[in-house]
């Protein structure tokens, strides 16, 4: 959809409506004989254009008018300016940021018993849930590991990254007695994704259904999250890193990596082309497990759901199954994975570069990833929090005790 043809359709409503109702009345539900059906994307017109005009095509009766914000703040606002506005689209985003107010508010469509979601992965059900209701159809998700200079670990006759945490530490160790800084992570912008990998595995070690964690009163992810951090935090109290690792930002670390000057690092997918592209011998291993036995978890998420506004109904909710039905068709999920998705819908494989392999097969596909964020109310409060409070940690400002206090306090402050 090009701008002349958004900027026809504007003036179109404009010249056929009455100003005193609201935009979503003047919006005909058949202008034309077609069902007119609103969707406001966080993926730019490139990204979504060849879904839009390929279920046009299928369903010549439907009109998609696309609209874009970019995600995630910008993207939160304009879609609540529109809602509080009476002009919420019919198909918009659901995500962490956002799901705890979309559905105390009543805005979202109940999803949990569509046909479209019978072979959505349980764990991308859970990110866009709310006392065992669904909210949001989640295709894909992503999970990280420990990216590692195979010629580097080689020094130390290492051949890929230890299983588990004490492992981990005796190959750092062993790898800055010969001169080679072990391992480099970025505090400065969120706190260590070791932690939320940890925190996966010791949730499902003590049976925690993580889907409920939200409706938990009150929030404790400080204290849930205590021993994963006393474990993460050996890594700078054995002088194992660097603690000024707290001013280094994700670019400065892949640098460091695609230059040589730094064995192994944690990031995800997002970063694989750049390693690719920089000639270095590279590879990924899973996140260590806290201890030996243990299920491993990477940090991961799914990615942002697809919902449906709840105030529709006829011709535009009927219109509005049909866009996520064909949004979870084997056509659109190989278009997803084409521009680079990891899709967790069942029966279907996304072809992963080799290095991403076992985290697809391991982690991704199975539900074993964690990011402590999708769980909680106010994951923008928790975010900061949690970064501020780690960088404190990490300079020697308070103890873990502290900062599960600190964190808590928080939480307690924002219910």
């Amino acid at each position: 959809m090009n701008l002349a043809k958004v900027v026809r359709r504007v003036f179109a409503l404009l010249g056929s409506c009455v100003f005193l109702l609201p935009l979503s009345a003047c919006g005909s539900a058949n202008a034309g004989g077609r069902t007119t059906l609103s969707f406001l994307s966080w993926y730019n017109e490139q990204t979504m254009k060849p879904f839009i005009d390929e279920f046009e095509r299928r369903n010549p009766d439907i009109s998609v008018d696309f609209s874009f914000s970019p995600p995630t703040p910008e993207y939160i606002q304009t879609l609540q300016t529109r809602l509080v506005g009476n002009q919420a689209p019919d198909v918009f985003i659901i995500t962490s940021e956002n799901k705890a107010d979309l559905i105390k508010n009543h805005y979202v469509r109940d999803l949990t018993d569509e046909p479209f979601m019978k072979d959505i992965d349980k764990t991308n059900k859970d990110f866009v849930s709310q006392s065992s209701r669904v909210y949001g159809m989640s295709l894909s998700s992503w999970a990280s590991g420990i990216v590692y200079n195979k010629d580097l670990l080689a020094k130390v006759g290492a051949k890929d990254v230890p299983q588990d945490w004490d492992g981990f530490l005796d190959l750092c160790a062993r790898l800055k007695n010969v001169g080679v800084t072990p391992y480099l992570e970025t505090i400065s912008e969120a706190p260590s994704r070791i932690t939320d990998g940890f925190q996966g595995s010791l949730y499902e070690s003590r049976g925690v259904d993580v889907g409920h964690l939200v409706d938990k009163m009150p929030q404790t992810p400080g204290q849930d999250q205590k021993e994963a951090t006393e474990a993460w935090l050996k890594l700078y109290e054995r002088g194992l890193v660097s603690r000024n690792v707290v001013g280094m930002s994700a670019d400065d670390m892949k640098s460091e990596f695609t230059n040589g000057r730094v064995a192994m690092i944690c990031t995800g997918p997002w970063d694989f082309p750049a390693f690719s592209e920089s000639g270095i011998h590279w590879g990924l291993g899973a996140m260590p497990v806290l201890r030996k036995g243990m299920t491993n978890y990477a940090q991961g998420s799914p990615s942002p759901g697809y919902a449906i506004y709840s105030g529709l109904s006829g011709d535009k909710l009927k219109a509005a199954q049909k866009f996520l039905t064909f949004l979870s068709s084997k056509w659109s999920l190989e278009q997803f994975s084409r521009n680079g998705d990891a899709i967790t819908v069942k029966g279907f494989s996304t072809q992963v570069i080799p290095q991403y392999r076992w985290i697809y097969e391991h982690n991704v596909r199975t539900g074993k990833y964690f990011l402590v964020t999708n769980f909680f109310v106010k994951p923008d409060v928790l975010s900061t929090e949690l970064k501020a409070e780690t960088q404190r940690l990490l300079m020697g400002s308070e103890d873990v005790d502290g900062w599960a206090r600190n964190v808590d306090a928080k939480m307690a402050a924002v219910q």
